[in-house]
């Protein structure tokens, strides 16, 4: 693999820590996997590397490009992984020792928001507190300390946080089950608190990497540190695109690194192999506004680059001139799927939405629902949550009257009311069948499925799908549901495509790990797919580039948003963004503002001006 002398310098580095401060476009993926070539040709086991990925398509692409460098299979390389995927394995490897059993079930947002509504309303509080209180819940995990982050953040519309954690947290106890968080928070508690788990994993781990170091929160910071031995430690990233601190992630550790690791080592790549070098001095201008920040200089040796900025009346004036701009563009060659429209906030789009359809322009919507949230995919994986977890409530739940089988909330208030202890809602329906309490009609639709679900639990997944389609004539079901005939056909593709994921597992449980931590992707889209203009937020867009940007709503309060500004370090985030979104283009950036969007006025964005000044230099 041919590097540039400062990728090859990182590279070879050996014996200390080391941070690779990689700026936008600047090849800091082939650094790293170009290390661990390095590292297995001076007689690394790949099977005791761990390189943690911030995404499990990040980890696919990453295994990939290693069988191609290596000539190793993917299957050597088993530590290539997201945090949430390393820990996963990790515990359970080791669940016994903090009081689980196997199968440990991991809980997804669907799960957690219904445990979370129901402790709500047990509490007499309106359901619609459930999204503030889940994030609050999530903050709190991954600071690695929940309850002395409750002493700080102790109430939402005066329900104690407190007190929904701890029942949430039995609640979870006593089904075997953890959630998302969870994983990170008990492994960590694993490798704190266990001697022997964590001699276990110094042991095994020759060499840690860590890839988009500026997003780790202080829980994947502690974990790096408990999983690390002897110093053999290798992060990549950029400060200067960390932009999810509303997450949790915190720029700080990135900053910190040579107060952390004293005998540590940064190098620094500055060549933009992606964006002209007209675009890559303005974005190094902008982000110069930046207090907080390691210095480079990022260069590149293309030319050519074109920047405009356009003002507009309002929005719907700025979607005519972006559609006139993209015929022209088109007009000249570039296809609409190497053009993107970028925006801070998602209700920016509609407007390019209506004006992309009027002027039959193709697009598409990146960073949309993900895949294993789509109804569909929920109803049928319920399923197979139902026949491999019995004590899961909010799967099961979710099943019992789809399709519809005569089974409404009232007999399910009524089975609830058979319940006694820690009795799950499914145990209750076997309680009522035996008993025979249920009208005959029910009474029926309740044995015919729980019959089902007991005969699928130990089928292949493929098979259970199969079963779940035919048995509960669901594609019917669906077809009834479908908002029109092109939803039906959009939606049966799905399931196809799930029927395909699933064959590629054995076991249901196997499938349902994997799809439970592929989830954690929400917002990383298939970029390549499709030839339409990609609408997409800023966040979404992080990792991809196209030809032609164009970055749209630059208004204060808009981009940087009215939330940031109450902080130094939120506008700096802000910025950070904004410096994320120019630095998407290779060739083409423009930037625009309305004077009313909403039929609200705002100014033009402070960034603005700060890369016009850049543009008058």
């Amino acid at each position: 693999m041919q590097l540039s002398k400062q990728q090859q310098d990182a590279v070879e580095h050996m014996g200390t820590p080391a941070l690779v401060v990689a700026g936008a476009g600047s090849g800091k993926t082939r650094t790293l996997t170009a290390k661990i070539d390095y590292l297995i040709g001076r007689g690394y086991d790949p099977e005791r590397i761990l390189a943690i990925t911030f995404t499990n398509k990040a980890a696919g692409e990453m295994k990939s490009r290693l069988e191609t460098l290596t000539g190793m299979p993917a299957a050597r390389f088993p530590w290539v992984r997201t945090y949430h995927s390393a820990c996963y394995r990790i515990l359970k490897k080791h669940c016994a020792c903090l009081g689980y059993t196997l199968p440990l079930q991991i809980y997804a947002g669907y799960q957690q928001q219904k445990m979370i509504r129901d402790i709500i309303l047990g509490m007499n509080f309106d359901k619609k507190n459930v999204p503030a209180v889940m994030a609050h819940i999530s903050s709190a995990k991954n600071s690695g300390n929940p309850l002395s982050y409750f002493e700080t953040k102790a109430r939402v519309s005066g329900i104690r946080l407190a007190d929904v954690f701890r029942t949430y947290e039995r609640l979870l106890r006593e089904k075997n089950a953890v959630d998302f968080d969870n994983i990170l928070l008990k492994a960590r508690d694993l490798i704190r608190d266990h001697e022997p788990v964590r001699r276990e994993y110094h042991d095994l781990f020759q060499y840690i990497l860590v890839d988009e170091y500026q997003d780790s929160n202080n829980l994947q910071e502690e974990l790096t540190r408990l999983l690390l031995a002897d110093g053999n430690l290798f992060c990549v990233g950029d400060d200067w695109q960390a932009i999810y601190g509303f997450r949790g992630s915190n720029v700080n550790h990135f900053l910190s690194f040579g107060e952390t690791y004293r005998d540590g080592k940064v190098f620094r790549l500055e060549q933009n192999y992606r964006s002209a070098d007209e675009i890559v001095q303005v974005a190094n201008d902008l982000i110069g506004y930046n207090k907080q920040k390691m210095d480079k200089r990022c260069f590149s040796e293309k030319r050519g680059g074109l920047i405009e900025l356009h003002e507009f009346f309002d929005e719907t004036q700025e979607a005519r001139w972006v559609c006139r701009k993209i015929r022209t563009l088109r007009g000249m060659g570039i296809p609409c799927g190497k053009m993107g429209v970028l925006y801070r906030t998602k209700f920016c789009s509609l407007s390019f939405e209506k004006g992309f359809r009027a002027a039959n322009i193709p697009y598409q919507m990146m960073g949309s629902k993900g895949f294993f949230e789509r109804k569909e995919i929920l109803d049928i994986n319920c399923y197979l949550i139902a026949a491999a977890f019995p004590k899961d409530d909010a799967a099961f739940e979710r099943i019992l009257n789809t399709p519809k089988r005569g089974i409404g909330p009232g007999t399910v208030k009524k089975i609830g009311a058979v319940r006694t202890g820690d009795m799950s809602l499914q145990d209750a329906v076997r309680k009522v069948i035996r008993e025979r309490v249920m009208s005959a009609k029910i009474h029926t639709a309740l044995t015919g499925l729980i019959g089902h679900i007991d005969d699928i639990r130990e089928m292949s997944p493929d098979t259970a799908i199969h079963a779940v389609l035919s048995r509960f004539d669901y594609m019917a079901h669906l077809r009834q549901y479908a908002k029109s005939n092109e939803d039906y056909i959009a939606r049966e593709e799905n399931i196809k495509q799930l029927i395909y994921s699933a064959a590629q597992h054995s076991s249901i449980l196997d499938y349902l790990e994997e799809a439970t931590l592929v989830n954690e992707d929400r917002e990383d889209d298939d970029g390549d797919e499709g030839t339409g203009v990609r609408l997409s937020t800023i966040h979404a867009s992080k990792g991809l580039e196209y030809y032609v940007v164009f970055i749209v709503g630059c208004e204060e309060n808009l981009f940087p948003h009215w939330k940031s500004l109450e902080s130094s370090a939120g506008l700096q985030e802000e910025r950070r963004l904004m410096y994320v979104a120019a630095t998407r283009a290779e060739k083409h950036l423009y930037m625009s503002c309305a004077q009313y969007r909403r039929g609200q006025s705002n100014p033009r964005s402070r960034f603005w001006d700060e890369i016009e000044e850049a543009l008058d230099l």
